[in-house]
């Protein structure tokens, strides 16, 4: 379905599903895409900014651009934060709000995979608090895990509002959930 509608992945009704239920992001917003390739959540969040917003892509893995000059990919790891913060300093404070569908390279080992998940979405909010305006959102794919009440907590300090969110588009044994941040409190 994703391939007929023209979108790059499954992921992206994921997100689509998401803005309509939650409107975090809306027509004109700066949006940051941390994992983004390969780039259905950039053509989601395009589709939401229309033609006055701007939405950046950035992930380890190249992107393959898309057709719209107000989209930008960059090829960086997100797990050095201090150089995503340097390639962002041009739009620090203007961000309406930063995604996050990263994932590690999944080894088998639950443990394993599960903490790796939650290092790359901490280095993913720790980006999201040095570039979000206030009252931005934050938007991150997690997979529970003995350590997701307690990024859940962390999160909680920094934003207003913070609600785990299911889309039907996930796979309902999938162990992929998403938590939704609203209110950066800056």
């Amino acid at each position: 379905m994703a391939k007929a509608k023209g979108y790059r992945s499954r992921a992206a009704y994921k997100l689509l599903e998401a803005i309509k239920r939650f409107k975090f992001i809306s027509n004109g917003d700066m949006v940051i895409d941390l994992g983004a390739a390969p780039g259905g959540w950039l053509q989601v969040a395009r589709e939401t900014v229309g033609e006055k917003g701007r939405v950046i892509g950035i992930d380890i893995e190249p992107i393959s651009a898309l057709p719209y000059k107000n989209v930008v990919t960059i090829r960086s790891d997100i797990s050095n934060d201090s150089d995503i913060v340097n390639l962002l300093e041009d739009v620090k404070g203007k961000v309406n709000a930063v995604l996050s569908d990263v994932s590690p390279n999944i080894s088998g080992s639950w443990d394993i995979d599960h903490a790796r998940q939650i290092y790359l979405t901490r280095k993913g909010l720790e980006i999201a608090k040095k570039i979000l305006i206030r009252n931005g959102n934050f938007f991150v794919k997690l997979f529970h895990g003995p350590e997701l009440k307690d990024f859940e907590n962390e999160v909680k300090r920094s934003f207003r509002h913070v609600r785990f969110v299911k889309p039907k588009a996930s796979k309902a044994k999938s162990s992929e959930i998403y938590l939704l941040a609203t209110g950066f409190l800056g």
